[in-house]
């Protein structure tokens, strides 16, 4: 990617895009301020419990506002420019899908298996978007492709447990794509991505500092299918690489991917709810969510932003970019295990 033309930018095209952030934001504040009523009465609560980071029982599936926040700004993005078809047939849909499991997993637990199975079959549908549509596409890149979306969904569920952590994830990752389509001529497709960005920016007063309620899977999952989703497209348009996909999410696939490495390596059952994340026992250990949060955030700003300028800027640098990136946080994460004075293996309650 070229150095942004300042110049060249249409000034009526970004007022436009402010107008939509804000609209998107206020929907989902107002969205979230609701659900939380709604999770009051349903009884959808969160116990404390030894594998939660909170010690106050709290209403969960507040996302579910920020979810309806991000369909309904679409409506309004294609009134201004027409998103793409791959949206509206093959990620809204996905969304709508992995929302409802989420609902319903948010108010009484759905199987592991049942949930594997809806995020395989939207992953699937997605992908043959690209993949069977195209008699050249090789199967196994499109099943990598599968499986990366698939963990891409999980890891940020499981990087879901501490206040405000993916919500402010999801404004840095939303904002940072927002840019690189603007700059790639994709401004429809900016405008969503900056609608998920102020989505989870209108959640974050329920959540942060302290959490009136939580997100739940209801958003969780559906965030990182989203997320995947615009990479892919991204990497269809020649607009976002692999490597800046990878780049911005690195922090949270390093912790989450990292952690389940050494559980399985350990022997345990990786596929069970724990409380081995690095951020979880930095809360466990006395660290406060907001020093956490701003620890992971700052991660975000003075190591992962400018590795995306550079990967964005000298594309035949990306790879290496994005490997030293993960490189510095993969021992970042084992220095982090080491002085907290376990291991993720041993550290089952």
């Amino acid at each position: 990617m070229a150095a942004p033309d300042w110049q060249a930018l249409d000034w009526q095209a970004l007022a436009s895009m402010a107008a939509i952030g804000l609209y998107a934001g206020i929907l989902s504040y107002v969205s979230c301020r609701v659900a939380l009523r709604v999770a009051q009465r349903a009884g959808m609560i969160v116990q404390p419990g030894a594998r939660q980071s909170h010690q106050v029982a709290t209403p969960t599936g507040g996302g579910v506002g920020l979810i309806l926040s991000v369909a309904v700004t679409a409506v309004g993005v294609q009134s201004l420019l027409p998103l793409p078809v791959f949206w509206w047939l093959h990620i809204l849909p996905g969304v709508v899908v992995l929302a409802v499991a989420g609902w319903l997993d948010d108010r009484q637990h759905v199987s592991t298996v049942l949930r594997l199975f809806i995020q395989l079959a939207v992953s699937l549908w997605l992908v043959g978007f690209f993949c069977f549509q195209n008699p050249d596409s090789n199967v196994g890149i499109c099943a990598g492709i599968v499986v990366a979306m698939i963990w891409w969904m999980n890891l940020y569920n499981f990087m879901d447990g501490s206040n405000g952590m993916a919500g402010f994830q999801g404004v840095f990752a939303g904002l940072v794509m927002a840019v690189l389509f603007l700059f790639g001529d994709q401004l429809a497709v900016a405008m969503l991505a900056l609608a998920v960005a102020a989505a989870c920016a209108g959640f974050l007063p329920l959540n942060f500092p302290q959490a009136r309620i939580f997100m739940g899977d209801v958003a969780s999952v559906p965030l990182g299918f989203i997320f995947a989703s615009l990479a892919i497209y991204g990497w269809h348009t020649g607009t976002i690489s692999l490597a800046l996909s990878v780049l911005i999410m690195s922090v949270f696939i390093v912790d989450a991917t990292l952690t389940l490495i050494a559980r399985v390596i350990a022997g345990e059952r990786w596929y069970t709810a724990h409380n081995q994340h690095v951020y979880q026992r930095l809360i466990a250990q006395g660290r406060s969510h907001s020093r956490v949060l701003m620890l992971y955030q700052t991660l975000n700003v003075i190591l992962v932003l400018p590795a995306i300028v550079l990967a964005a800027m000298y594309t035949q640098y990306a790879i290496v970019t994005a490997g030293l990136t993960l490189l510095v946080l993969a021992v970042s994460w084992y220095t982090a295990n080491r002085k907290l004075g376990m291991h993720a293996a041993r550290r089952l309650e």
